[in-house]
């Protein structure tokens, strides 16, 4: 049963992420800013850092495939991004393990990246024609401050959840 606390978990984060938060942004209260969650990409490196690359991989290319069939229009972004994520940000060294500073340096860098590949991917095409400072001011900012927020207080959670089901399957093997 344990094996499915994690992508019932990331389901129940992709669900918040394209629905249930867009009610609270502040783009519907008059403030010049966006705020984009990126939950999925925190958990995706959470789990790159508690699981391996393997693992992360696998969830960054199921779910990125899932969040660009129901949200966007152009396939393959998310897909790719989510996958891209997984793979290059996941060190499961035990130091990183230990330490939620390397966690949120990681999770910096990782939703940085992903932020300035879907800008720099949708101004290259034509969806989107904002300037680089506009983006930087008014939407990766707020946006990293909200998503390093939102892995700060998902931290302990997580690793305990992470640590659960890691007990469950060594349970499992033996």
């Amino acid at each position: 049963m344990s094996r499915f606390y994690i992508p019932t978990f990331i389901f129940l984060l992709l669900v918040i992420e394209g629905t249930w938060f867009q009610l609270i942004t502040p783009s519907h209260h008059d403030i010049d800013v966006t705020l984009v969650p990126r939950f999925l990409v925190v958990i995706i490196v959470y789990i790159g850092i508690y699981f391996g690359r393997h693992s992360s991989l696998v969830y960054g290319l199921v779910f990125g495939l899932i969040y660009d069939i129901v949200y966007t229009q152009l396939l393959g972004v998310y897909l790719f991004g989510f996958g891209f994520i997984g793979y290059a940000f996941a060190y499961s060294y035990k130091q990183i393990q230990d330490s939620l500073l390397f966690h949120l340096l990681i999770v910096t860098a990782a939703l940085s990246l992903f932020e300035y590949y879907q800008y720099g991917l949708y101004f290259l095409i034509g969806i989107s024609d904002v300037h680089a400072l506009v983006f930087f001011q008014e939407r990766f900012l707020p946006g990293l401050l909200l998503n390093l927020t939102f892995a700060i207080i998902i931290y302990y959670p997580v690793k305990k959840l992470f640590s659960v089901v890691e007990k469950q399957a060594n349970l499992r093997e033996r």
